[in-house]
């Protein structure tokens, strides 16, 4: 419960969200009266919105954010004024000048801040601390609550509930003056305006390098920095809905598991079963599905540079965030994600032969691609023991529902090889098979599991094409920029694979037959290639049954491939091909010569 001193706390009961609060008083923070039982009751565990209007400058209030562990401590606010329109058309931007000795060892107010509640000192919740100035100081941006009193109700209907928001708020000559009068900042800083608080998107599981890829999207959608500092979110953790009250830490998660994606904020209020956060919003995509978690704050970073943030570790998943729009997300506590999917791994590494096993929830459909290869990269690390070259032969399973209820299966066999990052070479084919599915404008389709075993090595088990010969008059020779061939005849072809940093050598047959229906005097080429070389991630397709057809029969990273083409005048193209594997992956390569056809 909150108490009389700088150094209290606010109760992590729900139910008293909105009616604990302090008031300031020659500067001490003194304690109002317990919540009573009937306030527990549920009738009246709402905060009562203070009217925007109302917010003008000398207004004193108390807020609440967690600086370590799990404790929301107060902090001290005077409203300076406030930005019409500054969020967004009709929703002002209330100004506060902050202060506690919390802030003052950070800086200024820090990312993960983002929905920290401020109360005036009757008990009415003023809005949330949301925004800062582009240069750190104690002087906030605060959502009103007014408006995110709304997203009590439907949020879809709810008045002001569009997804975006101002990415920044234009400060007048005027208020900025007034801004300078704190001398928390100058009236050049002021002027530069307010932008969204970050809310700070850390995971838990990532290699140390050769990431960015899977990360990117992520980082341009919320403008925040992914940072490899938070723990893992265990699959099997227990946590209970009341660790979320206002003030407390808030997370919502892509992912948890080995890999926990998520992004930290504080609670602006609970009511009855629904949680409120950010003040801003995360992804702005309106209908969301991320896992709610409460989470320990383990410290905040100070950085002068560009601003300092909070680094903390989610906890057990206690409900899921469903909407994300202008004014903050939120969540439903006690309510599952609906399309949760496990991400299993099984890995022998077959340098030790010890078996390493891995799990990982995805949570955020749009993203599966992404979360499935950190977490593939991440679990051949950890079996090999190290993020370096190697091999693997894995099977990969993918199984999903389509719009219409009925279930599809995508079956992957391949291998790989890689003189740098065997972990990355096989994260990012998985990366391949699964983004277009996401991608594909046919279905509303969800992955309801993946699933990855197999084995890796830190050998270097791969071949390179060294010599590509063809049989002319009973003779092998090397293979000519141009082919003569007879139409329904067969180009006779073989190629030399030697082994990476080895003595080992292979012949491999890749004769192909001049396509049916070729007639004298057509042209076209003929391609040897390595499989994925030959093959293509993004085939063309017209519907969501050609696309689950290709990625069933990808190329995989063990075959050779001789192809011919023939053109027709008509803009017809005849097709041959022949495939050949072998027990190891082939090195990247690709030749291309002329064929005409006698």
């Amino acid at each position: 419960m909150f108490t009389g001193t700088s150094g209290g706390s606010m109760s992590r009961s729900r139910t008293a969200c909105g009616l604990i609060t302090a008031a300031a008083v020659s500067g001490l923070l003194v304690a109002l009266p317990a919540v009573t039982s009937s306030a527990a009751t549920g009738a009246t565990n709402c905060p009562t919105a203070f009217p925007t209007d109302q917010a003008v400058d000398g207004v004193k209030g108390t807020g609440y954010t967690v600086e370590k562990g799990t404790k929301a401590d107060p902090f001290t606010a005077k409203v300076l004024g406030r930005i019409t329109d500054g969020i967004g058309p009709g929703i002002d931007m209330i100004m506060a000048d902050l202060d506690s000795p919390a802030l003052e060892r950070a800086g200024g107010v820090w990312a993960g801040m983002s929905g920290s509640p401020v109360y005036t000192e009757d008990g009415k919740l003023i809005g949330s601390v949301s925004y800062g100035l582009v240069s750190p100081s104690n002087i906030a941006g605060i959502t009103p609550a007014e408006d995110m009193l709304a997203l009590r109700e439907e949020p879809a209907s709810a008045r002001r509930s569009m997804p975006t928001s101002a990415e920044k708020v234009t400060v007048s000559d005027q208020l900025a003056t007034r801004i300078a009068k704190t001398g928390e900042v100058t009236k050049a800083q002021a002027k530069a305006g307010f932008t969204r608080m970050s809310v700070p998107v850390s995971v838990s599981g990532l290699a140390k390098k050769n990431t960015s890829k899977f990360t990117e999207r992520i980082e341009k959608e919320t403008g925040s920095k992914v940072r490899a500092l938070a723990g893992k979110a265990s699959t099997g953790a227990k946590s209970s809905p009341g660790d979320i009250f206002a003030g407390s830490n808030y997370a919502a998660a892509l992912s948890y598991g080995d890999v926990t994606l998520s992004a930290l904020g504080t609670t602006t209020y609970v009511c009855d079963s629904t949680a409120v956060a950010f003040g801003h919003p995360f992804f702005a995509i309106g209908p969301s599905e991320f896992s709610l978690h409460p989470a320990e704050a383990v410290y905040v970073q100070p950085d002068p540079t560009w601003g300092p943030f909070k680094v903390g570790n989610p906890l057990g998943r206690v409900g899921n965030v469903n909407w994300d729009g202008t004014v903050g997300v939120r969540g439903t506590l006690g309510e599952n994600p609906p399309h949760e999917f496990p991400i299993t791994t099984d890995l022998v590494n077959e340098n030790s032969g010890k078996s390493t096993k891995g799990t990982t929830v995805g949570v955020y459909q749009p993203y599966a691609a992404d979360i499935a290869a950190i977490h593939l990269q991440s679990a051949i690390v950890k079996a090999l023991g190290v993020q370096s070259q190697g091999s693997a032969e894995v099977k990969i399973t993918v199984k999903g529902t389509r719009g219409d209820g009925k279930d599809f299966k995508i079956t992957h066999d391949d291998y790989f090889a890689d003189t740098y990052d065997i972990s990355y070479a096989t994260a990012d084919s998985l990366w391949y098979l699964l983004y277009p599915l996401a991608d594909q404008p046919y279905e509303e389709l969800n992955i309801t599991s993946v699933k990855v075993t197999g084995k890796v090595s830190t050998t270097v088990k791969q071949f390179r094409v060294s010599k590509l010969e063809q049989k002319v008059n009973s003779k092998w020779q090397t293979l000519p920029e141009t082919i003569t061939a007879k139409a329904g005849s067969s180009i006779q072809l073989r190629a030399v694979l030697k082994g990476y940093r080895n003595s080992d050598n292979l012949t491999v047959p890749l004769s192909v037959q001049v396509p049916d229906g070729a007639v004298s005097g057509n042209a076209g080429s003929l391609t040897v290639a390595d499989g994925r070389s030959l093959g293509s991630y993004y085939q063309e397709h017209d519907s969501l049954d050609e696309l689950l057809e290709q990625l069933n029969e990808q190329q995989t990273g063990n075959e050779l491939v001789s192809q011919v083409d023939l053109y027709n005048d008509d803009g017809t193209t005849l097709t041959s091909r022949a495939e050949a594997e072998i027990k190891g992956a082939i090195a990247y390569y690709y030749k291309n010569v002329a064929v005409n056809v006698q």
